[in-house]
C-alpha cells in the first residue's frame, strides 16, 4: 500500500474514532481535536488537510448514522453532512 493511501486511512480511522465517540460532533470540533493532537508532529500534513479531514468526517458520520461500513463510493463526497 502506498504511503499516501496509508496516511489517509490513518486520518480516516482517527476521525471515525472521534465521531463514534460523540453523538453530535461538528466538523470544526473534529478539526480542533486533530489539530491539538498533531500540529507539533513532522508528519501531520494529512491530519491538518481540510479536504481529507472533511471527506473522512462525512464518511464517519454516514457510517455512524447508518450503522454500517461505508463502501467505496463517492456519495459522501458529493452529499456533504456539513
Amino acid at each position: 500500500m502506498g504511503k499516501v493511501k496509508q496516511a489517509i486511512q490513518e486520518v480516516e480511522q482517527q476521525v471515525i474514532d472521534i465521531v463514534q465517540g460523540h453523538d453530535d460532533i461538528s466538523f470544526s470540533d473534529v478539526q480542533t481535536i486533530l489539530f491539538k493532537k498533531h500540529w507539533h508532529k513532522k508528519d501531520s500534513g494529512y491530519f491538518l488537510d481540510e479536504e481529507i479531514v472533511k471527506n473522512a468526517y462525512n464518511k464517519a458520520v454516514w457510517e455512524r448514522d447508518n450503522e454500517e461500513e461505508y463502501e467505496l463510493r463517492t456519495h459522501y463526497q458529493r452529499e456533504e453532512v456539513l
